[in-house]
């Protein structure tokens, strides 16, 4: 039998794939939030888009921003299109109207708003009432849909009692006459669909009973003398850290943990070394998850912000280590619990935008932009908001009154243990100060009862809602007769207005199976009633009969666009009118789609069980021919690449040093291309690098499964350099490529 953790996350997922129902998925810190929002986008049915309130939280979850997504304005709104008072703010303020007036989505987003199913907002504590009812707004307008969010549902994925939107004091003078506190939860778009409550409880960070019981009290606010006591037991007045001991200060404010961070980093002898973030393509610097050039000394205090990426966590978010070595390409860091030292790897970021996928009617992530860095930022100090999602072993923290609410309890939150708990201030015996609001909405009913009672109305709405809308074929004719309208232009001008009388038969051929749809949703809206005496089973049968009738028609309606396009052929100025046809058998697929979910989703429902998106089969789908125009087009002269500007240096004759001493670049940037060249079989390493050298350096790469530079030019005794070792690795690289064994390996980052 799952235990109560498991049990939440069941309860969440059934959610998500059986109903319409917002939810909102909490957890006290290091409850596996994340880890569930990435199971979650795996396995849904359902068209799928993540976002987050800032840059930093959406890159962290593999998602985007809300701003980005729906194109709002930064600035306060107020969900009425009448401003308040007489006198203008000196703050932006957007309305519904405003939005609306200044929405410019091209056709490509609006159709992906259109198909979006669910959409999960992590991090919801920074989330703000009025962002959400912009949100709202512009999904209501876009989907021509009067349901909250359009009809899309939302997962809310957070922990409120952590950070807290941030409103400035002019904003909340206007905002507070509209929301009774900033949280999410206070949004008008919310008040006649509230989310349901679902909490994990299992803590994974802690172990300690006595530690993790304080720590729910803390986030609770409901401290007992007793918790104080043992609180202040880790009061330690002027403590200072001793080099080494793997303490990081948590303070408040961005300038001073630059300022502990600069002071220490300067205090340290030896070399600094630079290492510059490798960006390419679109990635804001607002979403940096680092700063773009990291400044390290040998002895540095530095930590991880990553999980270890190969599995065999070496390292985790919020480690502690020290700098032990530096190379141009290379980080050693060491751990002062005495664990191995390690090479530490670059590890890349992804920026993403959602597109919809044309042929499979599917919302899917695209990779638009990297930030390749060291994993790695100095580790002194820094704030309470950046240390969300970290986790330490040893931390020195200020626990005074210039802590807001929600402050201490993340601050606390990031520690293993009390055993590694430094205070530079006495715990204050008054209870920390909670948002009314906020106590209020976290006081509602959450247990098993009520979420049941809600799952199964939920469940059985959201199944009338897939079923029926399968068969209502009204917005098929509605897009049919849009089609209809676009016929403007003389015939004699256009190709397309040759074919109006064929556009218009496919009206009306579409016609008489709008209504044979619509006296079926009569038949079925009835059967869907609770009480009805056949019940699901007989849905079923009505559905599978229905699927029967209608799938042939729809084909067949594809089959006739498909066919027109294709005699097109070679005619010219079509391609705009064959992108049109293309969009158009696409409506039919879709409907198609919607009558393989409808009909899926009512057997699980019969079964008590879950629809994911290994349960769902899909219709096959003909790809449409392209318009093919009379002339080739011009061919647009590509880039030329710069490694084959180097390559043919070299093979003119010229050295390295020559050829890097013509094209104005370092000698480590033209080994780099020509190791790329190497590893593409364009070029022999015996060319570039002594037999016995090519024979040694791959000795020492073997029975290394990856191919890291500085831990061979260690074990080599630094006789080689690493443009030499580069090469070699190139070597190493494409005959393990070619013997078919799949290894791979990386060499480290960029420094200056």
């Amino acid at each position: 039998m799952p235990d109560l953790h498991e049990q939440a996350e069941q309860v969440t997922s059934r959610f998500i794939n059986q109903t319409n129902a917002h939810v909102f998925l909490t957890g006290r810190a290091g409850t596996g939030k994340t880890t569930f929002l990435r199971s979650i986008t795996r396995l849904t049915h359902k068209n799928t888009i993540v976002a987050a309130p800032t840059g930093i939280a959406a890159i962290n979850a593999e998602g985007v921003t809300l701003h980005s997504l729906f194109q709002l304005p930064f600035g306060a709104f107020i969900p009425t299109d009448q401003l308040p008072g007489n006198r203008a703010p000196d703050f932006e303020i957007n309305t519904p109207r405003t939005l609306e007036r200044h929405m410019r989505m091209h056709a490509a987003k609006r159709n992906l708003l259109k198909k979006l199913e669910l959409l999960i907002i992590d991090e919801v504590s920074m989330l703000r009432a009025d962002l959400l009812d912009a949100v709202d707004t512009v999904l209501r307008r876009i989907r021509q849909r009067a349901e909250p969010f359009g009809g899309v549902q939302v997962l809310f994925i957070g922990d409120l009692q952590q950070l807290p939107p941030v409103v400035k004091d002019a904003e909340w003078q206007v905002l507070k006459d509209y929301y009774a506190s900033p949280f999410f939860f206070e949004a008008a778009a919310l008040k006649s669909k509230p989310p349901v409550t679902i909490e994990l409880e299992t803590v994974y960070r802690q172990s300690d009973p006595a530690f993790i019981t304080i720590l729910n009290r803390v986030r609770d606010n409901c401290l007992r003398p007793e918790d104080i006591d043992a609180l202040n037991l880790r009061h330690r007045p002027g403590f200072r850290a001793a080099p080494g001991d793997g303490y990081i200060y948590l303070v408040t404010h961005n300038h001073m943990a630059d300022r502990v961070n600069r002071e220490e980093l300067g205090q340290l002898p030896g070399q600094a070394f630079h290492y510059r973030a490798v960006i390419e393509n679109a990635f804001d610097e607002n979403s940096f998850p680092v700063e773009p050039v990291l400044t390290l000394k040998p002895q540095a205090q530095v930590m991880f912000i990553k999980n270890d990426p190969s599995g065999a966590q070496r390292f985790f978010n919020g480690r502690i280590g020290i700098v032990e070595e530096l190379r141009p390409e290379a980080v050693k860091v060491g751990f002062p619990d005495g664990t191995p030292s390690i090479w530490v790897d670059t590890y890349t970021w992804e920026n993403k935008r959602f597109n919809l996928n044309p042929e499979s009617n599917a919302i899917e992530s695209e990779v638009i932009g990297t930030f390749t860095h060291f994993p790695l930022k100095l580790a002194w100090a820094i704030t309470v908001h950046k240390s969300q999602g970290l986790t330490f072993d040893k931390a020195i923290i200020d626990v005074s009154q210039s802590f807001a609410a929600g402050q201490t309890y993340v601050a606390l939150s990031r520690l293993r243990s009390l055993d590694g708990l430094v205070l530079t201030a006495p715990f204050k015996r008054q209870g920390i100060a909670h948002d009314a609001s906020l106590q209020s909405f976290l006081r509602r009913p959450r247990g098993p009862v009520e979420q049941q009672t809600v799952f199964e109305r939920a469940s059985l709405a959201y199944l009338k809602e897939v079923v029926l809308d399968a068969f209502d074929f009204k917005p098929l004719c509605r897009e049919i007769d849009y089609f209809l309208r676009s016929f403007t232009m003389d015939a004699r001008l256009s190709e397309k207005q040759k074919d109006l009388d064929w556009a218009t038969h496919l009206a009306q051929d579409l016609q008489p199976v709008r209504d044979v749809g619509e006296r079926f949703l009569r038949e079925l809206g009835a059967t869907l009633r609770p009480e009805h005496e056949k019940g699901l089973p007989h849905v079923i049968d009505r559905v599978s009969a229905a699927k029967g009738y209608f799938e042939p028609i729809l084909k067949g309606f594809s089959r006739t666009i498909i066919d027109h396009s294709a005699l097109l052929g070679q005619k010219k100025g079509v391609k705009q009118y064959v992108r049109e046809l293309h969009g158009l058998e696409l409506l039919f697929h879709g409907q198609l789609q919607k009558i393989y979910k409808a009909l899926a989703l009512t057997q699980t429902h019969l079964n008590h069980g879950e629809l994911t998106r290994a349960g769902l089969s899909m219709p096959g789908h003909e790809r449409m021919p392209e318009a093919r125009p009379a002339k080739p087009p011009a061919v647009k002269a590509e880039k030329t690449d710069t490694r084959r500007i180097t390559l043919d240096l070299l093979r003119a004759g010229k050295s390295i040093q020559a050829i890097a001493a013509e094209r104005g670049l370092t000698r480590i940037t033209i080994e780099g291309h020509l190791a790329h060249w190497v590893e593409q079989g364009e070029v022999a390493v015996a060319d570039l690098v002594a037999p016995t050298a090519v024979a040694e350096i791959s000795a020492a790469f073997h029975g290394r499964q990856e191919l890291h530079l500085a831990p061979v030019k260690e074990a080599l005794e630094n006789r080689y350099d690493y443009g030499t070792i580069r090469l070699v690795a190139a070597h190493v690289k494409r005959q393990r490529s070619m013997a078919g064994d799949g290894e791979s390996g990386g060499d480290g980052g960029t420094a200056e």
